[in-house]
Order: C-alpha cells, then structure tokens, then sequence
C-alpha cells in the first residue's frame, strides 16, 4: 500500500476572483498530484473591493484548495499581509511533509522561512517567461539575489520545459533540476471523430498578448485572402479583442474572420475538434498548454521554434516555422490549403499526448522527485 503523503502547494499564480484564468496549469498539476497524495493549496491574494479578509474552501477528493483574499493596499503592506495569512493558515494544519512551490517569487519566501524554521523540505516547479531572454521583462538585481536564496534551499528544481531550465541556469539559478511538463485533463480534451470542413478552419486562442504575436497571424490571414485562398480564421481568447474588432470594421474579410472571448476548457476543446490546424506564431514561450491539448484532441499545429515547443514536437504532428518569419507562415500555411503537407492521423497526435502529458504520467514524475527527497 503506497503511503499517502501531505502535500502542500503554494503557488504565485491561482485561479480565483482576482483572475479566474491566472495559474490554471498550476491547479492541473495540483490535481495531478492529488491522485496519489494528499494535496493542500493555500493561494493568498489582495482583491480590491472588499473591506475584511475572506476565506474559500473547495474540497475535490484529496485535493483542498484554500483561497485567502485580503483588501488590496499599497504593495510594501499587502505583501507582509499575505505572508502572515500564508503562515496562520499553514499553522492551522498538522506539519506538511512536503511543500511545492509553485513559480518560485513571491510565494517561494514562505516556503523558504518554514524550511528554515520548521524543516519542511520544498521543491519549486517553475512556468515564469520572465527567465527568458527573448522576455522583454527585467529582472531587477535584488529580486534575482532573492530569487537565488530560494531556489538554492529547495531540493529540486522542476521546470515546464527543459529550454526554461537552461535559462534560469544561465541566470545563476541552479539546482537539482527535473523537466516535468504541463498536464492535460483527457476527460475534457480529446479526439472525437473526423469532420470534414467546407471551409478550413485555422485557430488560435491565447491571451492575445505582445508574446503572442496576434499580428503577425493577422497579416499572414490577410495576405491569403487577398491572394484568393478560402478559409477561416478564428482567433480569441481571455485578452483584449478590440484591435480584431476595429480590424474586422476596416477588412475586407470579416465574414471570414471569426473573433470569441473567453471560454470554459470545454468550450476550448471543441473549438479545437473543429479546427483544422492550430496557429501558435510566439515570439517567446514555455511549455504551452494549448499545443498539447490540440494534440489531445488529434490537431496538428503549426508553431513557432521558441522556448520548449520543439522538445515535445514529433515529426508530422504539425510543423514548426520561426519566430516572427511572417514568410515562412505564410508559406506554411499555403501549403496546408493546396493539400501538400500530410500529418498523422489523430489517433497517433492523440497517444502521443496520452503517453507524455496525462495526469497519471505527470502525478508519476512528481511522486518520483517526492520520493528521492523523503527516503
């Protein structure tokens, strides 16, 4: 009988009412582990509009998830607020054998005090873009100093990809390191039968930020119009729309572009049954969720070759093109239209997923790092 260990999760990112869609990968992971430990989340967070503190529970089988809001202040007083609420909340419970941490800065401080004070062993799962150099963010001398005390008191350092890994290295953030990739739900994304599209269909959804590059999917979509290649565009996401609204206003293609805002998992898997190839034309990622879910669901996808995209990209699965290389885009997708590019069947896009990406597999791989650290 396998011994059932408690796990606590604190993460940087969560889903919640400040942000239902922030840290969503982080509540897969959690619900990973789950199926074999005992998993706490506890996520604190400032949230204006609220005059006194405010605690959720949730309870799904052996995962409890904790959300702590507390009214926002200034950002010197909101963070000793929440690393007091983390600390009386973590209190509250019988010691934890384990803390994951979850994007190593800020919630990583509280992981580091209770290693120091109580012992409690941490590793650090790693997602932040903010590592990268193709990042236009900045890290600031004292954050990465900070940042460097508390990876060096974790037990190992885990990821999302191994091109994230060698950037943080770069950076001097270096310890035991384990790549352990995104999770994909199968009960919500997977392959359902063929359908034969009158017109094909390209998609992308994203949260239609700078990293994205939106535009330049754009103008690629344009020049294929304009050039007489029939298909449709639907592009959306939990971003800002309004350039794609002002943009349909001045096209002369707006019955072919098709624009939608936020959607459910549910809602995002059938786009992607429906679709004929996923365009995701990055200028800097991790390991991001939406290509391996298009392989759950059978799609090919089309993407750029930037952060860990590559690493779980099998030859005819899609096609990868580079960053920013409207061109080759272009060309790419060209090719798709005039029926000269030939991808696995869905079958084979979808076990591929199966064998790398389920649940069970990434629950396996933490279990695996939880284990050598408590022996």
């Amino acid at each position: 009988m396998k011994t059932k260990r408690n796990i606590l999760f604190l993460a940087s990112w969560f889903p919640s009412d400040k942000s239902l869609f922030d840290g969503d990968f982080i509540e897969r992971h959690a619900k990973s582990v789950a199926l074999i430990h005992h998993v706490t989340v506890i996520y604190v967070v400032s949230l204006d509009g609220i005059s006194k503190i405010k605690k959720e529970e949730e309870q799904i089988d052996d995962l409890k998830i904790i959300r702590i809001y507390f009214p926002n202040k200034n950002k010197i007083q909101n963070q000793w607020t929440k690393f007091k609420l983390y600390l009386k909340e973590i209190n509250s419970y019988p010691k934890f054998d384990l803390i994951h941490v979850n994007v190593t800065y800020p919630v990583g401080f509280v992981a580091l005090y209770l290693k120091l004070v109580k012992k409690i062993p941490y590793v650090i799962t790693e997602h932040w873009t903010g590592f990268l150099p193709q990042d236009p963010a900045h890290i600031p001398f004292v954050k990465l100093f900070l940042m460097k005390k508390i990876v060096d008191n974790s037990s190992y350092l885990l990821p999302v990809s191994d091109n994230l890994g060698n950037a943080m290295r770069n950076l001097g953030l270096i310890q035991r390191t384990k790549t352990i990739r995104n999770v994909i739900d199968f009960d919500i994304f997977n392959s359902k039968e063929n359908t034969e599209n009158k017109i094909p269909k390209f998609l992308h959804i994203s949260n239609l930020t700078f990293q994205k590059n939106c535009d330049g999917i754009l103008n690629v979509a344009e020049r294929l119009w304009k050039n007489k290649y029939i298909f449709e565009l639907h592009i959306g996401g939990n971003g800002d729309l309004s350039p794609f609204y002002s943009y349909k206003k001045s096209s002369d293609f707006t019955d072919k572009l098709i624009l939608f805002g936020v959607l459910s998992q549910e809602e995002v898997a059938v786009k992607m049954n429906e679709a004929n190839i996923f365009i995701l034309f990055s200028r800097f990622e991790n390991q991001p969720c939406v290509q391996i879910e298009s392989f759950a669901c059978g799609l090919p996808v089309l993407a750029s070759d930037v952060g860990g995209i590559s690493e779980v990209f099998p030859i005819g699965f899609g096609q990868i093109i580079t960053s920013e290389n409207e061109e080759e885009l272009y060309q790419s997708l060209k090719n798709i239209l005039e029926n000269k590019v030939d991808f696995k069947s869905k079958n084979e896009i979808q076990l591929f997923a199966k064998e790398n990406f389920s649940m069970q597999k990434i629950a396996n791989d933490f279990d695996e790092i939880y284990k050598q650290i408590l022996k």
